[in-house]
């Protein structure tokens, strides 16, 4: 299995987003953060990111997996399909490029 790693030092806010559907409640975790490597694999990669209290590693896979800039360019959003865990950057072109094959291309209707 052939990993590709890159190095990045991109502060954000990372969501993690728990629903209790049973007790009708969201709690939602936001932490400040510092992405400081992305780790591709076959069918997805890995964010690693430093917290103030904890180091993260969330794994997204190919197709349940959302990228786009928001805010007018100026956020970079990759977040979960289901919404459950997302992190919001800095925009970086760098990381989406270097992610492209993970976007979903847009459905003609």
């Amino acid at each position: 299995m052939s990993w590709i790693e890159k190095e990045f030092n991109i502060k954000g806010i990372a969501t993690d987003v728990n629903t209790f559907e049973w007790e009708e409640e969201d709690w939602v975790n936001k932490a400040p953060v510092v992405l400081t490597k992305v780790a591709k694999r076959p069918g997805g990669f890995t964010l690693h990111m430093k917290g103030i209290t904890q180091d993260l590693e969330w794994y997204f896979s190919k197709g349940l997996t959302n990228i786009y800039f928001k805010d007018n360019g100026k956020t970079l959003r990759i977040e979960h399909e289901d919404g459950t865990y997302y992190v919001d950057l800095q925009a970086s072109k760098e990381l989406y490029e270097f992610l492209k094959e993970f976007v979903e291309e847009e459905e003609s209707v």
